[in-house]
């Protein structure tokens, strides 16, 4: 208003054009200065009272051509600021036609796309005109037009231009409420608008202007009601359209119009790309501007039951993203949805599976909550069909952050599903599946350590079921499991501090299962073995070196490092790349590598050396050969001693001794550690070997130590390091100490350098006080005098003959004592038999030891006579040496002496010499002892140990065999393991038959020499045996030894059994049926039976060849009763298999069989506590026992 109240009038009038018909503007220079003018009264005056008739002139000269053309930018933006006011004032209705108002607009467009040039002179008159928009909402004027959406497409256009991340964001306000306007004042949007809105979500314009993907995403969320029908209309469109051309193109190919179906493919193409694009776009909106989808979504969900597989996996895969960014709130809007979503997982096609569940393990991670509905549908894809899900499947798990709330969602069967697929038939399932639960477990650890019960119950077990795999006895697998040992598992590179280093090791140890401990030893023990094959090729690669041709005659050291090569090969996955990589590295015969890898595999290094010299070596490697690196790097990765090591070894004794949670475990593992490798505890024999620790009130405690001691005193000799403290407790034990205390110390003492007059001392009084009836301690001093007997010979050499005579007539022919009151068990355990039964199996370890102590120059016949006399009687008589007596003392005593044979057995050729083939026949009887816990002791823990270990005769190899009858799978199946996998690769020279192979012809012997024969039933006599003679072709026959092993079985009918004619036609019979399995088998497998072009010989202790006469003389007709062939040939194959007693039959072998059935075992384990005790017995067998049993037979066993 003016000052008298009156309504406000435009005073300046302004000239702005040389003529009346206004068809030249004025000069420049006066121009802008009438402008100006102008445009600062025209912004000074107020809509409410301006007197609009003032503007009448102005308005009209300001639509002039000459101005709104002209070449003057700057006059162009004074004459747009100047309509934007007049527009204000004149507001809401507008001074000029359609057609002026389109004029006017595209001239405003005009100035505003030059409003990304902030340094022009003119940019504050389009900052004004872009807020006079803005503010007054003039573009509303736009909607009115009757063909506004060009205009409108051009503001889109033109403002989405010129914003920039450097702009200010009150500019951009002002534009997001222009475009604002522009979508909610006119009736339709134009899809122009909506394509340049949408385009701003590409990800290509998101990373060259992130400033406009915000402007659209800020627009799209204010205008979500106005927006959705029409992005719902475009990407139906796009879907429809990409669809439609994709069906033309399936149809041209179905018509066999190739020259159209090539250019269908194009297009095909392109219509794939199209829809990508798409749904890509879907997923930005969903991430910034949800509310513009919600037709879309249902959209989605009809693409998720179409024909076309791509248009499946890829609306699977945006709904995938969309539930993981949105989650819940989205699965419960449109539950439909998200149902038939979880419905793709059961797709046809494996493709839109593994989009499926790529998806479903990510909302673990996204979506925790939502997450815990799909356990039973990943545990479903885990077991998918096609392999490349399942992998998949392994490879997402393996990729989740394992947060608390991503750990409480995975459920314990996602768990143990992914731990069933370490076992999957395919590798690189098998990969995926344990490289993804070590990740898992490395992530957990924490919790583990912490010892919470939840994390406990849910992946505790990860370990567990990695070192489970070793019993599949894979390269494949058992390469990558070292790998993510060392790696994911103990994950020692990242740990700095020894200390932590062992505590990790401790809480994964202890976490094992008894069969996985049985694993994880024999991971350690393959790596051992290949640190023994490594050792001996670094040896041939110097000396190769080193030599002179004469000294390689024959080329004798390359055949030895070709094998070595071979046998290391074996060992890693791709065997032929490994065993070419290692001839190339002998053949560089470089010091400074195989140094390197030799040091990395010394017991005598740290962790910190061992790394040092990998890395060294490679890298010089590298240098020398760059194509070797990666087919050796696994050999230097196996061999480096990290996983066990010396700096290891002093926490596992200050836990040992300090008690706490992982007692148990470090105990076992520093026993391991003693016998395998010694040479680390070197350094911490002081701490070992500390006095204090045996002076504990802890009688088991104690025991345990000594045990720990025994078995470093075992791995070096001689080792004991000696002072006056000690050997005063050691002494202290073996007089007043428990059983274990006496035994252990009486070891350790006869292994300290300069102890003699202690052990003489310590025998004499033991000696002294044998016949001491009423000494309570008497089974404890027979322990002690045992291991003196056998390691301090020269101090019980001057009691010896009186000792075993007492022995012999005092204690083991005493008048047994009648212990049936007392015998409701089937079996006792060795402690509990009493003071009387402890004494009489010490005196029979006393008797071996004795032996075994002595020089073989100062054996005397009688001595030997003595004891083997006794052996035998014991194990011919069940453990008797009279009649009557305890049962379980005659079962402890049999196991014993039946033991205490092999061991004289493996300590030398004179001892094998003394012992005879009736003693051979003897022995295997016990493998069909009635009591489980003899049969199986003597098996598994002595006899299967003894011939793996090669310390024993192969005649005693078919003793394994006659546990065709034996009621626990278990047991035959560690037989059928140690045959398979240790034994058949035992070879007297390259070439010649294996072990296994050449001991066909003494199975038969010792078939025809068992007491189950039965010459008056021979039908039921030759069904009984067939089953022996299945188990050993199930164990050993292959195609390639079909051949050989028929032949042996022949060869027999040219020999006869020394001394024994009724053997011998038994052994007929016998090879006859033999030929008949084999031949039986062989065509089961479709397996050719040739004849065999080697000789062959038959065993010259048993067999002697048949004389031409008698050869002669043999009877044409077959040996083998051909009713049995008739019955046989109607059996179906599973009857042929049977290993079940005929019924007719059933009393034939009643002794072992029918007892045997009845005692089977109860629990998990046998309690064999006379092998938990018995050192002598396992001695350096401990390591080969576990690889043979790999079972849940025994674990550890203590040391005797």
């Amino acid at each position: 208003m003016t000052e008298d109240g009156g309504p406000q009038r435009l005073s300046f009038e302004p000239k702005l054009f040389a003529n009346v018909a206004q068809k030249k503007a004025i000069p420049i220079a006066e121009l802008y200065k009438q402008l100006k003018k102008l445009s600062k009264e025209l912004n000074g005056l107020e809509q409410e009272t301006v007197d609009t008739q003032s503007l009448d002139s102005v308005t009209r000269q300001l639509l002039a051509p000459s101005l709104l053309r002209h070449k003057e930018s700057g006059v162009v933006a004074y004459v747009a600021c100047c309509i934007a006011d007049i527009l204000r004032l004149y507001a809401p209705e507008a001074p000029y036609s359609d057609d002026e108002i389109k004029a006017v607009f595209n001239v405003f467009i005009d100035q505003l796309q030059m409003l990304g040039d902030s340094n022009s002179q003119f940019f504050p008159l389009r900052d004004y005109l872009l807020t006079s928009l803005a503010t007054v909402r003039t573009p509303a004027l736009v909607a009115m037009l009757p063909d506004s959406e060009e205009i409108i497409s051009r503001f889109f256009t033109a403002l989405f231009g010129v914003v920039s991340p450097s702009q200010p964001h009150n500019i951009q306000m002002q534009i997001l409420d222009i475009l604002q306007q522009l979508l909610e004042e006119p009736k339709t949007v134009p899809q122009d608008v909506i394509d340049v809105i949408l385009l701003q979500f590409t990800k290509r314009r998101q990373q060259d202007n992130p400033a406009t993907h915000q402007l659209a995403s800020d627009l799209a969320n204010a205008t979500a009601d106005i927006l959705q029908k029409y992005i719902y209309q475009y990407f139906n469109d796009v879907i429809v359209s990409a669809a439609q051309q994709r069906v033309g193109q399936r149809q041209q190919e179905a018509d066999g119009q190739q020259q159209r179906a090539r250019g269908g493919a194009a297009a095909g193409n392109d219509s794939l790309d199209d829809l990508k694009s798409a749904h890509y776009l879907i997923l930005e909106l969903n991430k910034s501007a949800p509310g513009t989808l919600l037709n879309v979504v249902p959209q989605l969900e009809e693409e998720l039951g179409v024909d076309d597989v791509d248009i499946r996996i890829l609306a699977t895969g945006v709904l995938g993203e969309m539930f993981a960014e949105k989650g819940f709130t989205l699965a419960k809007r449109y539950e439909s949805t998200w149902k038939t979503w979880k419905g793709r997982r059961a797709d046809t096609s494996a493709v839109v599976r593994i989009q499926w569940i790529e998806h479903a393990v990510s909302l673990y991670q996204h979506q925790p909550q939502l997450s815990r509905e799909l356990n039973d549908y990943i545990v479903e894809k885990l077991c998918d069909v096609d392999d490349k899900v399942r992998q998949v499947a392994c490879h997402s798990l393996g990729l989740l952050e394992m947060s608390a709330p991503v750990q409480a969602a995975i459920g314990e069967n996602v768990v143990r599903a992914l731990g069933d697929r370490c076992k999957d038939r395919k590798p690189a399932v098998r990969s995926e599946a344990i490289i993804a639960l070590a990740t898992i477990y490395s992530q957990v650890f924490e919790e583990l350590e912490q010892g919470a019960a939840a994390a406990q119950a849910k992946w505790g077990s990860i370990p567990s079921t990695i070192f489970m795999l070793r019993y599949i006895n894979d390269p494949d697998i058992d390469s990558k499991v070292e790998s993510i040992l060392t790696g994911a598992i103990l994950n020692f590179a990242k740990i700095k501090d020894d200390r932590s280093r062992c505590q990790r090791l401790l809480v994964v140890f202890d976490s094992l299962t008894a069969k996985a401990r049985s694993g994880f030893f024999s991971y350690m023990r393959r790596q051992q073995d290949i640190i023994r094959l490594t050792d001996m090729f670094l040896a041939l690669c110097e000396k190769q070196g080193n030599s002179t041709s004469a000294d390689n005659a024959g080329g004798a050291v390359d055949q030895q490092l070709r094998m070595l090569a071979v046998k290391i090969a074996a060992c890693f996955p791709d065997k032929a790349k490994v065993e070419s990589s290692l001839s190339q590295l002998a053949n560089l015969h470089d010091a400074e590598v195989y140094k390197g890898l030799r040091e990395t595999m010394d017991a005598k290094n740290d962790i910190k050396a061992v790394r040092k010299y990998q890395k060294s070596s490679l890298k010089k490697l590298s240098g020398l050969a760059p194509s070797l690196l990666d087919t050796t790097a696994p050999l230097w990765k196996c061999v480096g001693l990290t996983t066990i090591n010396r700096a290891l070894v002093p926490f596992l004794i200050e836990h040992v001794s300090g008690g706490g949670r992982f007692v148990a475990a470090a105990e076992v593992l520093i026993s391991y550690i003693t016998s395998v490798f010694p040479e680390m505890l070197r350094s911490s024999s002081a701490e070992l070997f500390d006095v204090a620790a045996l002076q504990v009130a802890d009688m088991t405690a104690t025991e345990e130590r000594l045990v720990l001691m025994v078995r470093f005193a075992k791995a070096i000799p001689k080792s004991v390091p000696r002072s006056t403290e000690l050997e005063n407790q050691l002494a202290a034990f073996v007089r007043t100490g428990s059983l274990k205390q006496a035994k252990y110390a009486a070891y350790l003492i006869t292994q300290m350098d300069g102890a003699q007059s202690l052990c003489a001392a310590l025998t004499g009084d033991v000696v002294d006080n044998l016949d001491n009836r009423h000494l309570e301690r008497r089974a404890p001093s027979f322990a002690a005098l045992a291991r003196f007997a056998q390691y301090a010979p020269n101090a019980f050499s001057t009691y010896s003959d009186r000792v075993s005579q007492f022995l012999v007539q005092s204690v083991l022919l005493a008048a047994p004592v009648d212990g049936s009151a007392d015998e409701t068990e089937d079996w006792v355990s060795r402690e509990a038999l009493g003071e009387v039964g402890m004494t009489k199996v010490y005196a029979t370890k006393i008797l071996t030891s004795w032996l075994l102590g002595l020089e073989r120059q100062a054996l005397t016949r009688d001595g030997v006579q003595l004891v083997l006399g006794t052996l035998r009687q014991l194990v011919r008589n069940g453990g008797a040496m009279q009649e009557g007596g305890s049962v379980h003392e005659r079962q402890h005593l049999l196991l014993t002496a039946a033991g205490c044979m092999l061991k004289l057995a493996a300590a030398g050729p004179h001892f094998e010499k003394a012992l005879n083939t009736v003693d051979m026949l003897s022995l295997g009887l016990v493998v069909q002892n009635p009591c489980y816990e003899v049969r199986s002791g003597f098996l598994l823990n002595k006899l299967l140990p003894a011939l793996v270990a090669q310390r024993i005769h192969v005649r005693y190899i078919p003793a394994v065999f006659l546990v065709a009858y034996e009621p626990e799978p278990a047991v035959r199946e560690n037989v059928r393991h140690a045959v398979e996998q240790r034994l058949a690769l035992m070879r007297p020279t390259p070439g010649s038959p294996s072990a296994v192979e050449d001991c066909i012809c003494r199975l038969l012997y010792v078939l025809a020499n068992h007491p189950d024969w039965d010459n008056t039933q021979p039908l039921p006599t030759l069904e009984l045996f067939a089953p022996y003679i299945e188990f050993y072709i199930s164990c050993v026959c292959l195609a390639q030894n079909v051949s050989l092993l028929f032949c042996y079985a022949g060869e027999i009918k040219a020999y006869r059994s020394k001394g024994d004619a009724v053997v011998t036609h038994r052994l007929y019979i016998l090879s006859e049926l033999a030929q008949y399995l084999l031949r039986e088998k062989s065509l089961a497998a479709n397996w050719p039976v040739n004849v065999y072009p080697g000789r062959l010989t038959l065993p010259a202790d048993i067999f002697e060849p048949l004389p031409e006469a008698d050869k002669a003389a043999m009877p044409r007709t077959p040996f083998l009763d051909p009713e049995f062939v008739t019955r046989r040939a109607k059996m179906p194959a599973a009857g042929k298999r049977s290993r079940v007693k005929p019924a007719g039959v059933a009393k034939i072998g009643k002794r072992r069989q029918k007892p045997a059935a009845a005692s089977k075992r109860k629990g998990k384990a046998p309690a064999l506590s006379d092998d938990d005790e018995d050192m002598e017995v396992a001695d350096d067998d401990d390591e080969v026992a576990e690889d043979v049993e790999m079972s849940s037979v025994a674990e550890t066993s203590d040391e005797d």
